[in-house]
């Protein structure tokens, strides 16, 4: 074989079956066309048969006109019906060859309905059959079938119990300072946030502390003495167990252990918003000192160096501040969660390159809705900065 010969082959090869493919739908289209034809020639010779004496029959009057017309539309309705099948068959066959590929399983199916819809309506069935297509044609079509994945469960994350925002809470917020607002319906609604999360309702329930009702401060002042005897009643169990009076042979783990609830409980009165001016400053010194006894004992412990380094932010010693949390990070607690501590200290400072570096560390996928905003404005300002910052 040729060169010439080798190239051609994959050619040839490929015009093979759309060739077959061409004239299989022509002698299709050619079949069509017959059985229409075949049908306009049965009602050509329907149309030349003898009146209907069926009447005439019924009603006893038969003679030999009636009796040879009879005869001659028997004769004429066994030509029309083979006739008639055949182009019906002759139809359908042309039809399921070029209807759309979707449509053609089953093939048996598909030729049984074509033939009997154009066996029992002559050349109506056809134009029913192009209608249909052509109304299909024109509406839109299903969607395909997407591909099924396998999706795994997602996994609880308990540490982030804390960050829900609960979509009710600023519903009862605008109730409760409504002033216009009932009685009733002001206590309902300041009743209800009980079941909230007491940091989330504290800053409400002390600004409810100057409203007009007596009814409502009363109430307002109950839920948060509660909230604070709660604590407060820890606080009153764990304190003696420091008393060497009282336990003369505590080990050093043991005071450990109660040096660090303490210092996790005055850090709570803090942190749920129940304790104010001096009272918060005495839960703030409380806090600090119970967990540096426990640092004393062991230096290795990451919550309470971050929460010694939330405490000196607080009190603005910004110096210690990022000591203390850089020790929380060499003693193992996640980077990640300490990046905004470390902002706040760098914003305090007015070292805003440093914030916006910091900021630029963590994924806003995994932030709260209030950090998320922060991390917007601050990357934005990055990324509009930069140009600036480039240029000599």
């Amino acid at each position: 074989m040729s060169a010439v010969d080798e190239r051609r082959s994959p050619v040839s090869a490929a015009t093979g079956p759309a060739r077959g493919s061409a004239l299989i739908t022509g002698l299709a289209g050619l079949s069509g066309l017959c059985g229409c034809a075949l049908q306009l020639g049965v009602f050509a010779i329907a149309a030349h048969s003898a009146p209907d004496m069926s009447a005439q029959r019924l009603s006893g009057a038969i003679d030999g006109a009636v009796v040879a017309a009879v005869h001659q539309n028997t004769h004429t309705l066994l030509i029309c019906l083979p006739l008639q099948a055949v182009a019906a068959l002759l139809i359908s066959l042309g039809i399921a060859r070029t209807m759309p590929v979707r449509y053609r399983l089953p093939r048996a199916g598909l030729l049984g309905a074509v033939w009997f819809l154009n066996f029992a309506v002559p050349v109506g069935g056809v134009v029913c059959t192009i209608g249909a297509l052509a109304v299909a044609a024109t509406l839109p079509r299903t969607r395909a079938k997407l591909p099924v994945t396998h999706v795994e469960e997602p996994e609880f994350a308990a540490n982030l119990i804390g960050n829900v925002s609960y979509g009710r809470g600023a519903r009862l917020k605008a109730e409760l300072q409504n002033v216009d607002a009932g009685t009733e319906f002001r206590m309902t609604a300041l009743l209800a946030m009980q079941s909230m999360p007491a940091r989330t309702v504290s800053p409400v329930l002390q600004g409810m502390l100057a409203d007009p009702l007596d009814d409502i401060r009363l109430l307002a002042y109950g839920i948060l003495d509660n909230h604070e005897k709660v604590l407060t009643q820890q606080i009153l169990v764990e304190r003696p167990k420091l008393d060497e009076t009282l336990h003369p042979g505590i080990s050093d783990d043991e005071r450990r252990r109660a040096n660090k609830t303490l210092a996790e409980l005055y850090s709570e009165l803090i942190y749920q918003h129940l304790v104010t001016g001096d009272v918060y400053r005495n839960a703030a010194d409380q806090a600090d000192g119970f967990a540096s006894a426990a640092l004393a004992l062991d230096a290795n412990d990451a919550s309470l160096w971050r929460l010694r380094g939330r405490l000196a932010l607080d009190r603005y010693d910004l110096d210690a501040a990022d000591a203390m949390l850089q020790r929380a990070i060499d003693c193992g607690f996640p980077r990640d969660r300490m990046l905004p501590y470390l902002a706040e200290g760098a914003y305090l400072r007015r070292d805003f390159a440093r914030v916006r570096s910091l900021l630029g560390e963590m994924d806003n996928r995994a932030t709260t809705p209030t950090l998320h905003a922060v991390l917007d404005f601050w990357q934005q300002r990055e990324h509009t900065a930069s140009p600036q910052d480039a240029r000599p």
